[in-house]
């Protein structure tokens, strides 16, 4: 076995075992097959929630029916978009001259701007930042997006923080748990991380049924028009939903979000561990 494969293998079985003690306390034991001994099922509640988006869209496809749980249970809900999206429509601006670029690019933010916030309105979602980092650049702007999530997240104090997995292949989402660790370096800060999938499936520890809630997701990636001409993200995004039911039993569910849930501080070690280990 490689070293590679031994170190993947470590972080499946930390994650499976680290799921368990935050959530067996309200959550179901639904899950079938090889899932039975690493997620659970959990129904969201009334938490305090920020949830971190590295672009406008990521948020309602990886986890927009577990965000309209929590809105249904009375949650309070905060949405933080990291960048300013102006990369989403590439193809439509090859051979542009830099002016006529620019000029696209500020109408694309302002479109997608407006297009994230009908689309937190269709799942109940009132309380949105967008902080503007530069599109495919939040590598390199950690710093930009990590000092003013400080202060959201002081003055929040959220039980849960919501952001891709650190694994995603989007230089962006993963740059997103570099934010956060920034973010919340040598503060006070206490809560459980719940990362979600987007474009790289990951290994969940944490799965939340959306049946009810598959109508409002639905509309809600709709909303996301600009993103939608060539890429039919609502069929790739309900789709990865629907195959994540195959973890249950009994037909208990037809469409599930999928996390892999820690709390902050194992977050920080997971991701200083794995990260060397790939280096």
């Amino acid at each position: 076995m490689t070293s590679m494969n031994k170190v993947t293998q470590s972080l499946l079985k930390y994650l499976a075992r680290n799921a368990r003690p935050m959530f067996e306390s309200y959550g179901l034991l639904r899950t079938a097959k090889v899932y039975n001994k690493t997620a659970l099922a959990w129904d969201p509640g009334p938490e305090n929630v920020v949830v971190l988006a590295p672009h406008m869209d990521d948020e309602t496809i990886g986890c927009g029916g577990t965000l309209a749980r929590h809105v249904q249970a009375g949650a309070t809900v905060r949405v933080v978009f990291l960048t300013d999206g102006r990369q989403g429509a590439n193809a439509t601006m090859v051979g542009l001259t830099d002016e006529a670029r620019a000029s696209q690019e500020a109408e694309l933010v302002r479109t997608r701007r407006n297009e994230a916030r009908s689309a937190l309105d269709t799942l109940g979602i009132h309380e949105v930042d967008f902080f503007d980092a530069p599109d495919g650049e939040l590598t390199e702007n950690t710093e930009m997006a990590s000092g003013p999530l400080r202060k959201i997240l002081q003055r929040a104090r959220p039980d849960l923080v919501y952001l891709p997995f650190f694994l995603e292949q989007h230089p962006d989402h993963s740059a997103t748990t570099r934010v956060l660790l920034e973010a919340t370096r040598d503060s006070n800060l206490n809560f459980t991380c719940c990362s979600y999938e987007v474009w790289t499936p990951l290994f969940p520890n944490c799965l939340v049924k959306i049946d009810a809630q598959m109508e409002l997701k639905r509309k809600a990636i709709a909303c996301y028009d600009s993103q939608l001409h060539g890429s039919n993200y609502v069929h790739t995004a309900l789709g990865l939903n629907a195959y994540r039911s195959s973890a249950f039993i009994n037909d208990y569910a037809k469409y599930v979000e999928a996390f892999s849930c820690v709390p902050l501080a194992e977050l920080r070690r997971l991701y200083n561990s794995y990260g060397q280990a790939c280096a």
